[in-house]
């Protein structure tokens, strides 16, 4: 019964995640609230740019980008692409909440040359054996004190990043594969779990060192990387991997032609939808609808960078199951309602 709980859980979780509001990276409006020391101009204006740059770890996907030297001018001056503010007072601490206009940022990425990050929010399996611990009481003060501060320090992050956490519900299945897989290798019993859950990434997260002693900062080892480290570097290196996949640098410098078929369209409503999706595309300057046939139709188009580009777009978009038969300047697709 539990096992069954947790599978439509996360079957439900991964369909308010795929299958809901567009990528974070296409919206028309970027709303970003943080905390200011004061009301002056100053503290707004140092509040500006750490809206700004939370923004860009979001929208690149990377905190490794959001550092690069080509957003400094972008830093320098982000009253230019904020539609409003408000400020927002409360039991004696200060909020500003920035709206920034999606299309300028969009540009001002693809103008440099830096990645947009296009999907939506990703699922990563977490796994902190003191939380186990603290289940069955074996943990003293100091001890659960460290792991609450963990599992707090793991949520903040994930939130900031748009990543949801997931844990393994630890049932009797899951205990075996640890009972007989962690005095080997936590990642061969999480590589073990992910697949159980229908995941792709984890991360593992400790409290102790080899020695029993407890750490001042908890330090972690991921899908990504085996090597401990801790736990901020672990978690936003895992994301920005995960992220990395799904990024697109539009490259305004040069344009392509190609040809897109689709199939499965079954009348016009459908047609408009394909047309209303495929124009909204980031990379598409230009669309002409070339062959209309009793399922399927055919599009003549330009777009931004290569044909890849468009490809892996639309690789993202469940609406969109790209056939075998594509080839390198026409590309061949089904569509699907969802």
């Amino acid at each position: 019964m539990i096992k069954k709980i947790l599978i439509i859980y996360l079957l439900f979780l991964s369909f308010i995640i795929l299958g809901s509001e567009d990528a974070y990276g296409l919206k028309e409006s970027y709303e970003v609230t943080v905390k200011l020391s004061g009301s002056d101009k100053t503290s707004i204006e140092e509040g500006m740019q750490g809206a700004l740059k939370n923004l860009m770890i979001k929208l690149t996907g990377s905190t490794k980008v959001a550092s690069d030297r080509k957003l400094n001018k972008l830093y320098r001056s982000p009253d230019s692409y904020i539609n409003q503010y408000k400020l927002i007072s409360s039991d004696n601490t200060i909020n500003a909440r920035f709206f920034f206009e999606g299309n300028k940022i969009r540009n001002f990425l693809s103008d440099n040359q830096l990645p947009l990050w296009l999907s939506k929010e990703s699922i990563v399996m977490t796994y902190v054996p003191c939380d186990l611990k603290s289940s069955v009481n074996f943990l003293d003060t100091v001890e659960k004190e460290s792991c609450d501060v963990l599992k707090e320090n793991l949520s903040s992050i994930a939130k900031q990043r748009l990543v949801e956490l997931a844990y393994p519900i630890l049932d009797f299945r899951d205990l075996n594969y640890l009972d007989s897989l962690s005095s080997v290798s936590y990642a061969k019993f999480m590589n073990k779990t992910i697949k159980r859950y229908g995941l792709d990434n984890w991360i593992v997260c400790f409290i102790r060192d080899d020695f029993g002693v407890i750490l001042e900062e908890a330090i972690c080892i991921s899908s990504v990387s085996d090597n401990v480290t801790n736990l901020d570097k672990a978690l936003n290196t895992l994301i920005n991997t995960i992220n990395s996949k799904t990024s697109l640098i539009v490259n305004k410098l040069y344009k392509t032609d190609s040809r897109l078929s689709i199939e499965g369209i079954s009348d016009y409503s459908t047609l408009e939808k394909v047309t209303e999706e495929l124009r909204s595309q980031i990379v598409v300057t230009n669309l002409n609808l070339q062959v209309i046939s009793k399922t399927s139709i055919e599009y003549e188009l330009t777009t931004y960078g290569g044909i890849e580009d468009l490809e892996k777009l639309l690789n993202m978009n469940p609406n969109f199951v790209q056939l075998e038969n594509s080839s390198t300047n026409r590309l061949l697709y089904r569509y699907l309602e969802i």
